[in-house]
């Protein structure tokens, strides 16, 4: 019983974990709360939808396709909608509720009401794992977690425009001094959130039934791993995923499912008032 928990819980980690990265690296470094992510990841399974069930198209080349919208999406709202926000002093928050809102009903006028569902285009089998099982393809997505996190920390790290960011993140005006432009940086780094958001919701659309408000749950749940993590933290986001994932996995499991989303509620009240900065504060990238 504890192994097959465990295993569900590790999946939604994986899963929470993606999200958040992408959410945490735009808050670190453009202090917007893009709550319109969540919109990104219902694009990102509607467009696999139909690239690969109704199109025909290979399953991997539907996912590119689903990040290549979603950020093409995020960057048009950086750009149109976030920036001339911010510099007009206007609630960014505001803006990304906004923006969440009308990319969820555009999705209900285009795709309509009914919840979409289709088959697992490889890796059906089971795995046993210490006494539990989990599917190859879940297994395959926990990897690419595994795989992507350090990739992107590695990226903030090692790369030009990863110094950038991290640049621009601790130090705006001192960025700009030293010639590190704040527009192109924002681009990079909606352009990272919206794929990873993009990539995650498309990888799991053929797993769970899906509607126009299928993105509405995960960022709620993503903003919390990022407040619980420490604004801008990655090691936080991963802390905090591990968590709620593992967390909510076990209530469900030995208590009820009625229960599972109460902890991220919990989780955040009471991290608001024991330690509002997050267990790892606010460090940069």
């Amino acid at each position: 019983m504890f192994s097959q928990v465990f295993l569900n819980g590790l999946f939604s980690s994986s899963i929470y974990c993606l999200v958040s990265l992408g959410l945490t690296i735009i808050l670190g470094v453009m202090d917007i709360a893009d709550f319109a992510q969540g919109g990104l990841y219902m694009l990102g399974a509607f467009v696999v939808f139909f690239a690969a069930k109704i199109w025909g198209l290979p399953f991997l080349f539907a996912v590119g396709l689903s990040i290549l919208a979603a950020v093409m999406v995020g960057v048009v709202n950086n750009i149109l909608v976030y920036q001339p926000a911010m510099k007009r002093g206007a609630n960014s928050l505001i803006a990304a509720l906004g923006i969440l809102l009308i990319i969820q009903n555009l999705a209900l006028l285009i795709f309509g009401a009914d919840y979409q569902t289709f088959q697992l285009p490889f890796g059906q089998k089971n795995l046993e794992i210490l006494m539990g099982t989990i599917t190859v393809y879940k297994g395959t997505i926990v990897l690419m977690a595994c795989f992507l996190v350090p990739s992107v920390w590695l990226f903030l790290q090692k790369t030009r425009i990863g110094k950038a960011i991290r640049a621009v993140s601790q130090n705006k005006e001192g960025a700009a001094i030293v010639g590190i432009g704040s527009g192109k940086v924002s681009v990079f780094t909606f352009s990272i959130g919206a794929s990873l958001v993009g990539a995650t919701g498309a990888m799991v659309a053929p797993i769970y039934a899906f509607d126009t408000s299928f993105g509405t749950d995960i960022i709620v749940k993503a903003f919390t791993i990022v407040i619980f993590g420490g604004l801008g933290s990655i090691r936080g986001t991963i802390v905090g995923a591990l968590i709620i994932g593992i967390g909510e996995n076990m209530i469900a499991g030995y208590l009820s499912t009625e229960y599972s989303n109460l902890m991220t509620f919990l989780l955040l009240i009471l991290i608001l008032f024991v330690r509002p900065q997050g267990i790892f504060g606010r460090k940069a990238i």
